[in-house]
């Protein structure tokens, strides 16, 4: 079922090119341009000509005549590259991104849109992984994964972008922005941040340990292999709850230690037991 006929991605990064991959592999659209900040990447997109309809030197070329735009740039860039566009977009279009904060990207999009003829969304899309550009990139990468969909109500456009994600494989949720980086602060953030922490510390041992780390280790930390430099606007635009989430966790594993150091094996037991049945029922 073709839900828009021309879709423009901006920014062909691991998201952003699987999802034009996704959207043609399961056609659902008819055409999808895109931009990229990068010629190396423009020219791999080129090569796409199964996916990529056309490959555009600027982003007010690529949203042209699109029906729907996706903006897939880090999130410091995503209100900028909104406002860039805002005078080339066609009447009746509609903007989401793949941001994932909400509260200031959903804000400042908004206000750089004020003016322009097209309405915004904002999504994020929870997929990836610690790879990125498009030559990782794949149609399945959304495949039964979750989708927030950020909108004050329910409107024809917050549905069509609902739409769309739903048809390239995920489980939509329509979420406050608010409500979203209470949870991705709890879920995203907060394990990237103690991965790295945990990395830190086994680090810090008088000897490397990495030649005798096994698989639970290797998985624990397997997020902090993805690119630093995009953290410094996730942490500043999520301050509030990503410390929340830090303090939460402080708070458990303060009784953790506290319990280990009194050799309190009910306690410990406990916990470990109640951890267990909460990983052991997620779907």
């Amino acid at each position: 079922m073709i839900i828009f006929n021309r879709v423009a991605i901006l920014g062909a990064g691991l998201l952003g090119a699987s999802l034009a991959k996704a959207l043609k592999k399961r056609k659902l659209v008819n055409r999808v341009s895109v931009w990229s900040r990068s010629e190396g990447t423009r020219q791999k997109c080129r090569l796409l000509t199964d996916v990529f309809d056309e490959v555009c030197q600027s982003p007010q070329e690529a949203v042209a005549d699109a029906d729907a735009v996706v903006i897939c740039v880090p999130t410091e860039n995503i209100a900028e590259i909104a406002s860039e566009i805002s005078q080339s977009l066609k009447e009746g279009s509609i903007v989401t991104d793949v941001g994932s904060v909400k509260g200031v990207i959903c804000r400042d999009c908004l206000e750089a849109l004020s003016g322009s003829p097209a309405e915004f969304v904002g999504s994020h899309p929870m997929a990836g992984s610690e790879k990125i550009g498009v030559d990782y990139s794949e149609a399945d990468l959304f495949e039964n994964r979750p989708c927030f969909v950020v909108a004050d109500e329910i409107t024809p456009a917050a549905e069509a972008i609902s739409m769309m994600w739903k048809g390239v494989g995920m489980r939509v949720y329509g979420v406050s922005a608010r409500e979203h980086d209470a949870i991705v602060a709890r879920i995203s953030h907060l394990v990237h941040l103690v991965a790295g922490t945990l990395c830190l510390t086994v680090a810090g041992y008088k000897r490397d340990l990495r030649p005798f780390s096994g698989p639970g280790f290797r998985d624990t930390t397997r997020v902090v292999s993805g690119s630093p430099e995009i953290w410094d606007s996730i942490i500043a635009d999520n301050q509030t709850e990503i410390l929340s989430a830090l303090n939460e966790f402080k708070g458990s594993l303060d009784e953790l230690i506290a319990a280990v150091e009194n050799l309190d094996k009910p306690v410990i037991a406990a916990r470990l037991r109640r951890a267990k049945q909460y990983r052991d029922e997620m779907k």
